[in-house]
């Protein structure tokens, strides 16, 4: 959403210095020796780029480093802005994993979680007309009640502050959220396409007045919208009451709009415009929305009344030269190498991506599943202090994505034991909490066991991760794996859980190769066994009516953690991708390229 005035604090070079590391048994000299009040000393401090992970500080002599690091920084506001119609909030688009701030020698604030934005409202911490001390702790370390909890975890733990972070200045009376949905209703019947139609946005606002001295407030809300012809508008008249807080709910027709695809990713531009009584213009926001319906009949998936399937892939945040801080250009990059291959949708694996990546595919069609970071939890896991930690994660992902267009579903978790009441009863929560966060899009979670799983019947399609011919026997016969998608439904069907049909899909599929090694004998880790086997998975996938799509495990080579995984990895990268970790193409890559256009689908 857009602000009325954003500083810009990161992208710039702030001090920093190495804290403790995961096994050091003594407290973090930055707090024994009150960093947060004296600042970071010149001793052993660098000056680092910020954002970035600190994995490439020091010519990435600490690239391994699991422990905290120190940042500090300084801003200035001026005096005038200090008669308190300002709010002042500090926003963090990205810092992994436990955060604590410090303005002013005065505590601010903690978070935990490291790959959605947070923020911290800063009006009592922060001085006008003088310069504003901020020191940050960040803290990589795994640990108990962590998502991810485990060491090691298969994609690397990147630590730091690696996306931007900003100061937001708006009104203290102000847009608060902004939830877009949209009805549509299809003169023709299902699967006969979208000739004609009538949408209805639903538009929830929150208004809120962070003046506690004067909590009331009398204005109006304006909507625009602009869809390339003459802009539409409505308003609507607001009062806020004594506790300042106000929601307000604007449902607006439309007759036969430009509807979104990923063959024709049309955008809506919305502009929401709040007046006080006087029509004075106290708060802007700007959003775009592209017009889509997604659903779900049986085992099928519907866009825009037409039968689709899902060309999928799975992608990590990472690239080589600057680990997990992806910024918009180089996730440009990787959709542009995928919309070259005919994928159609992305699954997020295994937590939430820089935003700009939503913002990516909204603009160039992409179908995207988005994951939260909950991820092989077993029964020690299940209880009161993990599901408090998964609940803020989950909530984080779905309030800042909520608005982008591409997002068809939320993922709540990935190989989790759900075969026990325990995994059943923790994933039934967080689906419920899912739910009413979101009652526009699908919810699903990927088992670690599908044929015992207990949570098939909360989710509203499922997801089996299938390596027959990788994990386990290699080269496997390729021509029994039709004949085990077989065995699959069949016991899928068998599950006293499964109630009622619904789309299967096979969420990750693939095998590990090393860019340029070929080998006539389909040798393990070779380009030519990796092509032949995705080869197989796509063609068995696209021809079965009860599967709905298939999503490549990955797109790119990723590092991993040291010592990751189910067996070594080399160059401790995770090699399943169809390009390597500079983006270059495998042979698989072409592969995927033909069979993907052969199945294209013919979305007006």
């Amino acid at each position: 959403m857009a602000d009325l005035k954003r500083i810009v604090l990161s992208d710039s070079f702030w001090k920093f210095r190495f804290g403790l590391k995961q096994k050091d048994k003594f407290e973090d000299p930055g707090i024994t020796e009150k960093w947060f009040e004296t600042g970071i000393p010149n001793e052993k401090s660098l000056k680092v780029y910020v954002p970035s992970t600190w994995s490439y500080f020091q010519n990435r002599r600490k690239f391994n480093h699991f422990g905290t690091g120190w940042y500090e920084t300084s801003f200035y506001l001026p005096l005038a802005w200090s008669s308190g119609e300002k709010k002042v909030t500090l926003v963090f688009n990205g810092s992994n994993y436990k955060t604590i701030v410090w303005l002013n020698d005065k505590k601010v604030g903690i978070h935990e979680g490291g790959y959605t934005k947070f923020w911290f409202e800063i009006n009592k911490f922060v001085k006008f007309g003088a310069d504003n001390k901020l020191i940050i702790q960040v803290d990589n370390r795994y640990g108990e009640n962590r998502l991810p909890w485990f060491y090691p975890v298969e994609w690397m733990n990147y630590g730091g502050i690696y996306r931007p972070v900003y100061l937001k200045l708006t009104s203290q009376v102000c847009f608060y959220d902004i939830k877009i949905s949209n009805q549509i209703k299809f003169e023709n019947p299902v699967g006969q396409g979208c000739k004609g139609c009538k949408v209805l946005l639903n538009i929830h606002v929150n208004i809120r007045n962070f003046n506690l001295n004067r909590p009331k407030f009398d204005g109006f809300v304006v909507l625009t919208i602009k869809d390339g012809l003459e802009p539409v508008n409505t308003e609507i008249p607001i009062s806020l009451t004594e506790n300042g807080n106000g929601f307000f709910d604007i449902d607006f027709p439309l007759n036969n709009p430009h509807l979104w695809s990923p063959n024709d990713p049309h955008l809506h531009n919305l502009t929401f415009q709040l007046l006080d009584k006087n029509r004075r213009e106290i708060d802007r926001e700007a959003l775009k929305w592209g017009i889509r319906d997604f659903k779900i009949v049986k085992n099928d998936f519907y866009l825009n009344n037409s039968k689709i399937k899902l060309r999928g892939i799975n992608r990590h945040e990472d690239h080589p030269d600057v680990g997990s801080s992806m910024n918009p250009r180089l996730n440009y990059n990787d959709l542009n190498i995928m919309k070259e291959a005919h994928i159609n949708c992305i699954r997020t694996s295994h937590y939430p991506p820089y935003e700009s990546l939503l913002t990516l595919a909204d603009e160039m069609g992409f179908l995207v599943i988005e994951e939260a970071p909950l991820r092989k939890l077993g029964k020690e896991q299940y209880n009161s202090k993990y599901l408090v930690n998964a609940q803020q994660q989950l909530w984080e992902m779905i309030h800042r994505d909520k608005n982008h267009c591409s997002v068809i579903a939320w993922s709540i978790s990935s190989d989790c034991d759900t075969s026990i009441e325990e995994g059943r009863e923790f994933m039934r929560t967080l689906i419920e909490i899912s739910r009413e966060l979101d009652p526009f899009r699908y919810h699903t979670l990927v088992p670690s066991d599908i044929m015992n799983d207990l949570t098939i019947d909360l989710v509203d399609f499922v997801c089996i991760n299938v390596y027959m011919g990788w994990k386990g026997e290699h080269n496997v016969k390729l021509r029994e794996i039709s004949g085990n998608f077989e065995i699959i439904h069949k016991k899928l069907k068998e599950n006293p859980n499964y109630k009622e049909e619904k789309p299967l899909i096979i969420s990750e599929f693939g095998c590990g190769a090393i860019a340029g090694f070929k080998s006539f004998s389909f040798a393990r880790w070779s380009e030519n066994y990796q092509y032949v086997l995705i080869e197989t998975y796509i063609t068995e996938i696209m021809e079965r009516d009860y599967i709905g799509g298939g999503f490549i495990s990955t797109f790119q080579d990723f590092r991993s953690s040291p010592k990751s995984g189910y067996f070594e990895h080399p160059k401790e990268y995770i090699n399943n991708g169809i390009v390597d970790m500079h983006r270059n193409p495998k042979i698989a890559y072409y592969m995927v390229q033909n069979l993907y256009k052969k199945w294209k689908d013919k979305i007006k």
